[in-house]
């Protein structure tokens, strides 16, 4: 699952079985089989770095055998026979080992945790040594005058090895306790089925939480919460009021909800978007990454959108500053998606009127909430999207198809218990 979501194919006849395109189980897990495929690149290189080597083991080279630097430079480039033009831009061994590199660096920056893994399977060993042999090509190279395209080629691997290179990474693998905090939760969520018939299909999404410990109530997104996977089911059961419409997911914390509405809008090849934003720097940080982790980029991006710069009063939302993009108003869209978004009084006011800013006239808010037992404010949000001007239907969760949509992965989700209420919140502007 996580090769696959990382958008990673590797087929090879020693690890499938007998039905093609089924792995096996490997010893280590995916970061030991990267790890070999690095082995299986690095010695067709070790073999071809040895060959223009080949015979000049005992060759010393130093300013001490001259006197001269220059005659020193000439000297390493006559007895490692590099002076042939093209010898590594065209070799086809260096090709191989540039495309498992670029392997490696993007499955690390899509999951950092699977990054460090690889780092203590093995591979910073082997690419120690890549180092250091790039290093004398590189040096040489440019001392005896090869071609411009040699030298961008061993500059290209040396690029893409200093990207994965971390010295520091200790040997130990990870424990289990410590994968379970930094691996993607995974969720194969599946539409509320009324006749008791699995259904034949599931989304699988991954999400990272932020690893960081929480120090603050704005910290609230670092974490996966319950009503998340509610309003996901729902919307795998309901997925007509994505149709053609622009979407935005506001307060989003880990992103399921809005990850799940792209992946249904992706299936659909629609041409719409959705947006999906929080307030908080780190969590829009992993937002970004969690929207590439299941390659919804295609119709899903990020902003920052922070509910008490909203006003109430206007027919769009301000977008606040990001990345060096200067804050912004936006226009409304079509439907909105929130999940457990209120934490005091505050927070609903300053919700309901970030709604009434965002939504078109005649478009929909589905929101999902734990009941004010659980989330101080949630008994005031609907009066306060009245006085907004909006109008709401609030139904308990546990009424709704058959109180199905409380599934199984409900666990998996910070401070969910067995009984918790949640509320179902659908909000709808008035036309003009």
């Amino acid at each position: 699952v996580r090769a696959s979501c990382l958008g990673v194919s590797i087929l090879t006849s020693e690890h499938l079985s007998e039905e093609a395109g089924v792995f096996e189980e490997v010893e280590g897990g995916l970061p030991s089989l990267l790890v070999s495929l690095l082995l299986d690149a690095f010695g067709p290189w070790q073999s071809f770095y040895d060959s223009i080597t080949r015979g000049n083991d005992n060759a010393e080279c130093n300013t001490n055998i001259s006197g001269n630097e220059h005659k020193c430079d000439e000297y390493c480039s006559e007895m490692l026979g590099l002076t042939s033009k093209g010898k590594f831009c065209k070799s086809d061994e260096i090709k191989a080992l540039q495309r498992l590199l670029d392997l490696l660096v993007r499955v690390s920056l899509l999951d950092s945790t699977l990054g460090e893994e690889i780092g203590r399977s093995g591979s910073q060993s082997i690419i120690s040594r890549i180092f250091e042999q790039l290093k004398q090509c590189i040096s040489i190279s440019e001392s005896d005058g090869s071609c411009e395209e040699d030298l961008d080629a061993l500059m290209d691997l040396q690029d893409a090895v200093c990207e994965i290179y971390s010295p520091c990474i200790r040997g130990m693998a990870f424990t289990d306790d410590e994968l379970r905090r930094r691996l993607p939760l995974i969720y194969n969520l599946t539409p509320v089925s009324i006749d008791n018939e699995e259904p034949d299909e599931y989304t699988t999404v991954l999400i990272n939480q932020v690893t960081k410990r929480q120090s603050a109530q704005i910290d609230v997104g670092f974490v996966m919460w319950p009503s998340a996977i509610v309003l996901s089911r729902w919307l795998l059961s309901n997925r007509h009021v994505l149709k053609d419409k622009n979407v935005l997911e506001i307060g989003a914390g880990c992103a399921l909800t809005g990850i799940v509405a792209a992946s249904l809008m992706k299936e659909d090849n629609t041409t719409q978007q959705i947006l999906i934003t929080d307030f908080n720097d780190t969590v829009l940080e992993n937002i970004s990454q969690n929207i590439h982790l299941n390659d919804v980029k295609a119709v899903a991006s990020v902003a920052k959108l922070d509910f008490y710069h909203q006003t109430g009063d206007k027919d769009n939302w301000l977008a606040a500053e990001m990345n060096g993009v200067e804050e912004t108003h936006r226009e409304p869209v079509n439907i909105i998606l929130a999940a457990d978004i209120i934490c005091q009084p505050e927070d609903a006011v300053a919700a309901a009127k970030t709604i009434h800013d965002a939504l078109v006239s005649g478009g929909a808010a589905y929101v999902v909430c734990a009941n004010s037992e659980h989330r101080f404010g949630v008994e005031i949000f609907a009066r306060e999207c009245e006085r907004s001007g909006l109008e709401v239907t609030a139904t308990s969760v546990s009424e709704m198809l058959d109180g199905k949509l409380l599934s199984d992965c409900m666990e998996s989700a910070t401070g969910y218990f067995e009984g918790m209420e949640l509320t179902f919140f659908e909000i709808n502007k008035p036309e003009v």
